[in-house]
């Protein structure tokens, strides 16, 4: 199954950088902290990801490089994904309010799961936000959020089985919190093996099918000038 080898692949691009994992980790526990510098900390640890999952060496000038170039573009975009979240939290939290919405109970048991299902979707999008970012050759903010959703929609059985992978991963770290350090790790190594191969797949298919639709159109004309 497709995302079982992702999910192998994944780990073991985790594994294989484990120390810089580990050392980075704890750089962005403390950079949380602070807030600000902890989507900059990130953009760090997506680079040794992405330099994993390609099988390339690491070495701390391409992590402050990788910072430099991708930390305000990662700051941006932590801010525009808590936005969204918050604009569905709202949401959620005035139609389940009786005493703030104007509507009646009756309407909050059909506007619930439409915005937990809005909040999966941007979950989704969120996960796969961060290596689309480090990945493709232009990436502005439109297009990496537009991708990440398109990602969502058309794979949507192994985005779900890659999120509920990465909770039971949170829970497992939560448990063991000195897993903590090296969780963030382990799902950029995740997201951005995933993001990379069903990008592959999507594009291989599109490519199989404009080739089957052209040698459709080379009969039908063969056909034309047999007449």
């Amino acid at each position: 199954m497709r995302v079982l080898r992702i999910i192998g692949s994944g780990a073991v691009a985790f594994y294989d950088e484990l120390f810089f994992f580990m050392m980075l980790g704890l750089i962005n526990l403390l950079s949380w902290i602070l807030i600000i510098p902890g989507p900059f900390a990130m953009a760090g640890i997506y680079t040794v990801g992405q330099q994993s999952v390609r099988t390339k060496g690491v070495n701390w000038p391409m992590i402050w490089d990788g910072i430099k170039e991708y930390g305000p573009r990662s700051l941006l975009l932590f801010f525009i994904i808590v936005a969204v979240y918050g604009v569905i939290g709202i949401n959620l939290w005035f139609y389940l309010n009786p005493d703030i919405s104007p509507f009646p109970a009756s309407v909050a048991v059909w506007t619930t799961p439409i915005f937990i299902f809005f909040g999966v979707i941007w979950t989704g999008v969120a996960f796969y936000a961060q290596s689309l970012l480090m990945e493709l050759q232009e990436p502005t903010m439109v297009l990496v959020l537009r991708n990440s959703l398109f990602l969502t929609i058309l794979q949507p059985v192994q985005t779900l089985v890659l999120l509920i992978v990465t909770l039971l991963s949170l829970a497992l770290s939560i448990a063991l919190p000195v897993l903590l350090i090296v969780w963030p790790g382990f799902v950029c190594c995740l997201s951005l093996t995933a993001a990379r191969q069903l990008i592959t797949d999507l594009t291989e298919r599109a490519e199989a099918k404009g080739l089957a639709e052209k040698g459709v159109d080379e009969e039908e004309e063969d056909s034309r000038d047999a007449r």
